[in-house]
């Protein structure tokens, strides 16, 4: 039976906000990446510097990052505080070329969704 492609997208989403959640954590706590709170990575959220309405971007490693619920939803993202925390990480420009990144049209088969949860779930055996 063919998985719908919602199906598909979800469970992307669940596998890679897992992944960005435990990716830096220590412990299982995980810091927030625009105001610095600490909480268990379950408690906080995997937010998106470009909206995750853009596909180019929305499973993009650097496009998003651990932020607790107040920044992330709170706070709409503090998305020029997220801009400014990634060009002092990754070079002045970064978060400028993220965004014209995002602009891109991009087209994901499902095979490729299903390989992209498959590469998810992978990299996560290394954090269990």
């Amino acid at each position: 039976m063919k998985v719908k492609r919602s199906t598909l997208v979800k469970n992307l989403d669940t596998v890679f906000s897992q992944y960005i959640r435990l990716r830096y954590a220590k412990n299982e706590v995980a810091e927030c990446y625009t105001c610095g709170k600490k909480d268990h990575y379950k408690k906080q959220q995997a937010g998106h510097f470009a909206s995750r309405r853009h596909y180019s971007t929305r499973w993009n490693e650097y496009n998003v990052q651990v932020q607790c619920y107040g920044c992330n939803i709170g706070n709409q993202g503090l998305q020029f505080e997220f801009g400014k925390r990634l060009n002092k990480e990754f070079g002045d420009g970064f978060a400028e070329a993220l965004l014209i990144e995002s602009k891109k049209t991009i087209k994901l088969t499902d095979s490729d969704l299903q390989d992209m949860i498959q590469h998810y779930k992978d990299k996560l055996k290394g954090f269990m």
